[in-house]
């Protein structure tokens, strides 16, 4: 009597497990068209207390003729009569492009050292019935595609490009021929050469002298003209800044200039001293000063005038006369 109370024992324990752990596969749809969808539905039972659990390691292919589309994560839940029972459930997503029968072989679940097999499925795929006196047509009507310029210019961006680059080269070819190659000849114009310093400066020397401006006591006045002209002279003739200058810097500039002699540096450097105390110091110069001061100046020209020589066989001009001249032939 014992030994089959064991072996009911057994038995029923046996049951039990049977039935707390198991693995299923189950197809939504049995039968498709070709390219249509359908999904498999994955469901393993185990105790909750279990740690190792794997569920089906899936490829894109599950085989020859089906094609995996898509898998999703898996749902966790427990049985609502057992709560030592925990459910995993996932859903995965199949085609076919293959006509027939297929055979889905089954899916492998590992639970600790066990593993347990869902049963085999059977998937048929049918073709499109076809008429024999229809047409032959697509699957779908052709879709017109609404015309958008973004996406014509980046089709023919090329040509496009190429015609843009061609018309920018003929623009710049026109602004540069209109600006350069066919800019009008200047007429030659003839030289009219410009008055001499000299000229200029013995000629506001003697405006000078005819005002008399010292002797109507107008002496900062005479010697603010008389410095004028001898800083405009020097920067005419030698193409010093004089008149933007101190006299200590005139001077100074003046003593670099090899075409002054050393006697004129010095009567320059007189009347500049000497116009700088009548103007800022108030001091009085007597006449004899006056007059010597307006004499130096002309000397100070007349030396360091430019001198026009002339050619073999032609008279010294005198760079007046070859002005008026040539202003007589221009007319």
């Amino acid at each position: 009597m014992k030994k089959y109370w064991f072996i009911w024992m057994v038995f029923i324990v046996a049951a039990f497990s049977a039935q707390a752990q198991n693995a299923s596969a189950l197809l939504d749809h049995n039968e498709i068209k070709i390219g249509e969808q359908t999904s498999i539905e994955l469901t393993l039972r185990f105790p909750a207390a279990e740690k190792s659990i794997m569920m089906p390691a899936l490829q894109d292919t599950i085989t020859k003729f089906v094609e995996l589309i898509e898998v999703s994560n898996i749902d966790t839940t427990f049985d609502e009569d057992d709560i030592t029972t925990k459910i995993f459930t996932q859903k995965i997503t199949i085609t076919s492009w293959d006509s027939g029968m297929h055979v889905i072989p089954p899916f492998k679940f590992v639970l600790g050292n066990d593993t347990l097999l869902s049963e085999p499925l059977l998937l048929t795929v049918n073709t499109i019935p076809i008429k024999a006196d229809q047409d032959i047509k697509d699957i779908k009507d052709i879709m017109e595609v609404p015309f958008s310029l973004l996406d014509w210019i980046l089709a023919h961006k090329l040509p496009i490009g190429l015609t843009l680059l061609v018309i920018i080269l003929i623009i710049a070819g026109i602004i540069l021929y209109r600006r350069y190659l066919n800019k009008p000849k200047s007429e030659e114009k003839a030289f009219v050469p410009k008055e001499a310093a000299d000229i200029v400066a013995n000629r506001k020397l003697d405006e000078l002298k005819n005002k008399k401006l010292w002797q109507k006591g107008d002496v900062k006045e005479y010697y603010s003209e008389l410095s004028y002209i001898l800083r405009e002279y020097i920067e005419n003739r030698f193409q010093l800044r004089a008149l933007e200058l101190t006299t200590d810097e005139t001077i100074a500039l003046a003593q670099g200039v090899s075409e002054i002699e050393k006697r004129e540096k010095s009567k320059l450097e007189q009347i500049l001293i000497l116009a700088d105390m009548a103007k800022f110091a108030k001091q009085q110069p007597i006449a004899t000063e006056n007059e010597e001061a307006l004499k130096n100046a002309y000397l100070f020209i007349e030396q360091t005038a430019l001198k026009v020589i002339a050619e073999e066989g032609e008279t010294e001009e005198n760079p007046k006369d070859l002005t008026t001249k040539a202003e007589s032939e221009n007319a």
